[in-house]
């Protein structure tokens, strides 16, 4: 292969954060950094769940998903499973980005990744994560690990670049600690930390800045750790001053997070300069930390539980030939880096990598290949061959920082229960980085696992509810919530908290209310509990209520996007458009990657009339969520009725049908319209129905119901459509409208008489045993269901995306044959129609038309 044309540097500041960088950089503080920003691109980068540095480095680097590169946490067995280690670069099941150039003959230097031990072989330079760890006295013999360095006969050279904390004096640290001789260090061992996190930092910078000078590179990876850790000592020292931390040690220690910044910013300007300026640089953090009012007082005792301090949005900076400048990208994800530098490179980008390319960085949109991926080329790609075995000796001081770092619990002496323990939390890592890539079953069997393996602990469980929750499994999420109570021996303002959000999900309004307003007398103003009133409110129409509710959340958090944008849904249900406008714009300043306030902007712009600011809101929503189709519907409204563009209009239209993802038969209807009796007829035709049989048939439906639980969740919960591609899914009528636009839906709709439909329930109510007076019937209830059925067909008529045809219940009764012809014209043509016809039971039309008048009952007779 010809030589690159290009070099890409890529330096990782782990947990870097915007909130602290942007004050610094205001104060000219940061000039490396400012220069940096100024000649590229830069912005926020949305971290994964589960938010822990090894899992999201391996993701950077691979543009995978934990669960497709195999590192699921901070340690694991050893190989013979009779103690722990530090995670290990055999682990990861796929190729990074240095093995992929380095099938095409490209030198890489890989300069401290996480995890990235034992060394690969790649070409060029490779220094593992465990070379930088001071450890012992300076006096002390300091060997290094075997493995740590690549090529081998390099180690004695990187040994020496190694800076120990011992070599950090007084006069060092006063940056950080300006009164660092009023400390008794033999009480208080802050300084050392401080010299020990500075020492390792440096390491790296040296090893990163000999690469740079004594070897021929094409790609370079760095990586500091030093933010992160210092940030974990040190931010609760970090102004403002927090309640809990005495006025004497804010003061000792409130710069040193600042300080740590900025010796970043003074090496970032070190490589810069050596990298020179045709190098393309990527700047990126894995996470950000809080460093303002959400910084956690506590931190829960659970392996991992400082991550409870990381925010979920990282910093990103990118400049070079080609890349934009003094703009900012939005909707950047971890998982895009990888894809970015194959195209960077003039790679394919492999199908199964789940990121994308960040087209809007460059000046010129990249013209990309595609694979099916990378783990079936061949050729040498440097990494570890199979079977290889590592070297066990000594991992101790890589687990030990790990340790008092508060990621790892202290084996102890029990290992065989060490060993079960980090079996475990890996599983629960690798569940809930399963949740968050939609593959919800497997995350499922994982939890229920843990949950039956280690019932005791709570946050396996309430993960379990939420999992069953978000998929639409009520049911078990009810009985989990319930053996949760029984288990504890306390009031918990979380269980009722977790609850109440259930409650909400099964549509129990009042029930979360009561939750809601139990677990504030409990446990306090807790953030979000407000925006969740309000959200109860909300949904029973109570938007006066709801109103109060989310202000007395920005009162207690005015830096909520999510407060905002829900007060924007308030004031728009009240037609407020102007003051909506104003909420959604202070969402989306607060948090720019957030697709639903950029769509309901355009539609709040809408009402307002501003067509083409309206447009440019919607394609923000389609370049943060491709997948909203219902922006592309507005888009092309907007362009073929309002701004009279049927061009613009047609490249939408185009567009949209580009992103379906597949077909979906829907059976539809008011409840007891007749649904069922098409559902046996499409069975009886041989067709897949999307069922899970929970509600079995009875005296009201004698041949079943053909339901599925997940789809009464709709209005919260699609994420079960994929399921039902290809399918026949039951959907009463009223959910209907929330169907997301990225599936073609052949829609059948039964309609029936109102009389019918309403007498026909009644009868089924008292059937249950249900208190019902049979003879009354609320207009209103007539006017509910009739206007119902008119806003579907309205819907249906501005769905590009939906096929629909009307059925009469009484005409396929009467004629089933007839029917079941227009059903197999509609769907297919390949329907056996004969079959369809003998499913209908004309014994089962019992409700007939009874003669109505206008006082609102039923006048038999």
């Amino acid at each position: 292969m010809k030589h690159p044309a290009r070099k890409v540097l890529v330096i990782g500041w782990d947990a870097a954060d915007w909130k602290v960088l942007n004050p610094l950089m205001d104060q000219g503080l940061m000039p490396n950094l400012t220069k940096l920003v100024d000649s590229g691109v830069m912005g926020r980068i949305a971290t994964l769940d589960p938010p822990l540095s090894p899992t999201l480095w391996t993701s950077i680097a691979t543009g995978k998903r934990p669960y497709k590169h195999g590192i699921h946490g901070f340690v694991e067995p050893t190989p013979n499973g009779k103690g722990i280690r530090p995670i290990n670069i055999t682990g990861r099941k796929v190729k990074a980005i240095w093995n992929i150039l380095n099938q095409h003959n490209m030198k890489t230097n890989v300069i401290g990744w996480w995890p990235s031990h034992p060394a690969e072989p790649v070409n060029g330079i490779y220094v593992s994560d465990f070379y930088h760890r001071s450890k012992g006295s300076l006096s002390d013999t300091w060997p290094m690990m075997p493995g740590t360095v690549h090529p081998a006969e390099m180690s004695d050279l990187f040994a020496k670049l190694r800076t120990h904390a011992e070599e950090f004096l007084g006069a060092d640290l006063q940056a950080f600690v300006p009164h660092a001789e009023k400390i008794d260090q033999k009480k208080d061992r802050n300084l050392y930390a401080i010299a020990k996190i500075l020492a390792e930092c440096s390491t790296i910078h040296s090893a990163a800045t000999h690469a740079m000078t004594h070897s021929e590179w094409d790609f370079m990876a760095v990586y500091f750790d030093a933010i992160d850790h210092f940030c974990h000592g040190f931010m609760k020292y970090h102004p403002p001053r927090q309640e809990h931390i005495s006025p004497a040690d804010f003061e000792m220690y409130k710069e040193v997070v600042n300080s740590a910044y900025r010796y970043h910013d003074w090496m970032l300007g070190n490589l810069l300069q050596l990298a020179g300026e045709d190098t393309t640089i990527i700047l990126l953090s894995d996470h950000g930390f809080h460093p303002d009012h959400h910084r956690p007082r506590h931190i829960p005792e659970e392996p991992a539980g400082p991550a409870l301090e990381h925010s979920p949005y990282g910093i990103l900076v990118m400049k070079g030939p080609g890349i934009r400048k003094d703009e900012t990208l939005f909707g950047a994800s971890l998982l895009d880096i990888t894809p970015t530098l194959l195209a960077l490179y003039g790679l394919p980008i492999a199908e199964d990598m789940d990121g994308k390319v960040l087209v809007n960085a460059f000046t010129e949109v990249p013209e990309t290949q595609t694979i099916k991926s990378w783990e079936n080329i061949a050729g040498n790609d440097g990494a570890h061959p199979n079977g290889f075995v590592q070297n066990e000796e000594d991992t101790q001081a890589e687990l030990r920082q790990l340790i008092d770092l508060g990621y790892v619990e202290d084996p102890g002496d029990d290992l065989e229960a060490a060993v079960k323990k980090t079996q475990n939390e890996n599983n629960y890592y690798l569940a809930r980085a399963y949740f968050e890539g939609g593959e919800y079953a497997e995350s499922i069997a994982l939890l229920e696992q843990l949950h039956r393996d280690s019932p005791c602990i709570e946050r396996y469980a309430t993960r379990l509810v939420h999992a069953y929750q978000v998929t639409g499994n009520f049911k078990d999420a009810r009985k989990m919530v319930n053996r949760v109570r029984k288990m504890m021996d306390r009031e918990s303002p979380e269980m009722d908290i977790l609850e109440g959000i259930l409650s909400i999900a099964e549509q129990r309004y009042q029930k979360a209310l009561k939750l809601f307003r139990r677990a504030e007398l409990e446990g306090g103003r807790q953030p979000l509990l407000h925006l969740r009133i309000a959200h109860a409110y909300l949904q029973i129409n109570m938007l006066a209520e709801a109103e109060k509710a989310v202000l007395s959340e920005l009162a207690m958090n005015e830096e909520e996007p999510n407060a905002y944008y829900t007060l924007g849904l308030i004031l728009f249900q009240q037609m407020r458009y102007e003051e909506a406008l104003t909420a959604f714009l202070e969402a989306i300043g607060l948090s720019y990657h957030f697709p639903a306030a950029h769509f309901h902007l355009g539609e709040t712009l809408m009402k307002l009339g501003k067509y083409e600011e309206a447009a440019a809101a919607f394609d923000v929503t389609l370049l943060l969520a491709p997948g909203v189709n219902m922006a592309r519907q507005q888009l092309i409204d907007i362009y073929e009725n309002h701004l009279k563009q049927p061009g613009k209009a047609l490249q939408y239209k185009q567009d949209f049908m580009d992103k379906i993802k597949g077909t979906i038969t829907i059976v539809s209807g008011l409840p007891r319209s007749g649904t069922s009796m098409m559902m046996q007829m499409l069975e009886a035709a041989g067709l897949d129905i999307f069922t899970d049989k929970e509600r079995t048939a009875d005296d009201s439906n004698p041949k079943g119901y053909y339901e599925h639980e997940a789809v009464k969740n709709l209005q919260h919960n699609n994420k079960w459509l994929p399921e039902a591609k290809g399918k026949v899914v039951k959907i009463i009528a009223q959910l209907l409208s929330h169907l997301p636009a990225n599936y073609h839906y052949q829609v059948i709709f039964m309609e029936r008489d109102v009389l019918e439909v309403i007498a026909s329930q009644q009868k089924m109510l008292v059937r249950d045993g249900k208190r019902v007076n049979e003879d009354t019937l609320q207009l209103q209830l007539v006017n509910q269901y009739t206007q119902t059925v008119d806003k579907v067909k309205e819907w249906a008529e501005n769905q590009p995306n939906v096929d629909i045809i009307f059925l009469s219940h009484q005409e396929v009764v009467k004629n089933p044959f007839l029917k079941a012809m227009l059903v197999n014209d509609f769907l297919s043509g390949q329907l056996p129609v004969e079959k369809m016809a003998s499913a209908v039971d004309k014994n089962l039309y019992r409700e007939k038309k009874e003669k109505f008048n206008h006082s609102g009952t039923f006048a038999k007779g």
